[in-house]
């Protein structure tokens, strides 16, 4: 079911949604997009930082819920934004707001690709065993390019940890449970874009003298695609709100899983054109495919309900 926000959550998610709004226009370049990977919403995070939107999680009467909400919308826009580390996983891991942006990974992923790490001021880690949380300045960082709709970096060197802020073993299942959550923010706001996008697309694109979203088949898809939707949004709003473990990696499982159906579909209804820089839905399914694998995919979400739900058996 749908659940109420109360009046004040209310009323930081209409001002959040309305700042969004005034940022969703991406470059062109003539009749067509300009051809680009990604477009960071500069303007977009110092209004919020303005704001003081990024210290929800740590603003008296407020917390993780009102942090999620943060995250989620800015999701949604074509623009992409750093808000999961800064606004949600850093401050409620820490206690305090950290140097934006905030990138977040595993210790294998440091010499792969990490979202964000080009731009990062702050870097947590999962060791495995600890967490560290250390400044950028002076790591040697290499952007990466891709296709995947995303600011990446990796290290060329790893960084000499012992002199990083250690939060110890028990902070290790907190960064996770925060990551998963933010992961399925994420992952909920792209999905549902991409199929408000998509509804409106077959709408007024016409085969054979109809609308193709006239066509019964495709009506059934993209209902089936929006029950997966919102069933992630409101999993990951239920953990940001409950900071169960159990919650947490059912978002992000049920968020990983529901990537692929709702890709394909969309793909498919958008045609060739969909597949290229020249079309929106690139900034969200694009981001999606990376999102896919985050924290392991979901064999490593699925493991990790598994020990949630039956950990005393």
């Amino acid at each position: 079911m749908d659940l109420e926000l109360t009046s004040d959550q209310r009323a930081i998610h209409d001002a959040i949604v309305q700042m969004v709004s005034n940022h969703m226009d991406v470059p062109r370049s003539g009749a067509t997009l300009k051809p680009v990977e990604y477009c960071y919403a500069d303007q977009l995070d110092r209004d919020l930082a303005e704001g003081e939107f990024f210290s929800l999680a740590l603003t008296e009467g407020c917390g993780a819920l009102e942090a999620a909400l943060l995250v989620y919308e800015t999701g949604r826009s074509p623009l992409v934004l750093e808000t999961a580390g800064a606004a949600f996983i850093g401050p409620l891991l820490t206690g305090r707001d950290l140097p934006r942006p905030v990138a977040v990974a595993r210790l294998e992923d440091l010499t792969r690709a990490v979202r964000f790490l080009d731009r990062a001021r702050t870097l947590i880690v999962d060791l495995g065993d600890d967490v560290a949380v250390l400044s950028t300045d002076g790591l040697a960082v290499e952007p990466i390019h891709s296709m995947f709709a995303y600011p990446l970096g990796r290290l060329m060197t790893l960084p000499d940890f012992t002199a990083a802020e250690r939060l110890g073993a028990a902070a290790v299942p907190r960064l996770r449970r925060l990551w998963r959550v933010g992961l399925a923010l994420e992952t909920a706001a792209a999905l549902q874009a991409a199929v408000d996008f998509t509804t409106a697309y077959v709408k007024d694109r016409l085969v054979f003298g109809r609308p193709v979203g006239s066509y019964q088949a495709v009506q059934h898809r993209l209902s089936a695609d929006i029950q997966r939707v919102r069933a992630v949004y409101w999993l990951a709003l239920k953990a940001a709100w409950s900071g169960g473990d159990q919650d947490a990696a059912l978002a992000a499982l049920y968020a990983q899983q529901a990537i692929t159906p709702i890709n394909y579909d969309t793909h498919q209804f958008n045609g060739a054109l969909g597949m290229t820089l020249e079309h929106t839905l690139h900034f969200w399914t694009f981001r999606l495919r990376l999102l896919q694998g985050e924290m392991g995919g979901a064999r490593t979400q699925a493991a990790a309900t598994v020990a949630a739900t039956w950990a005393g058996a």
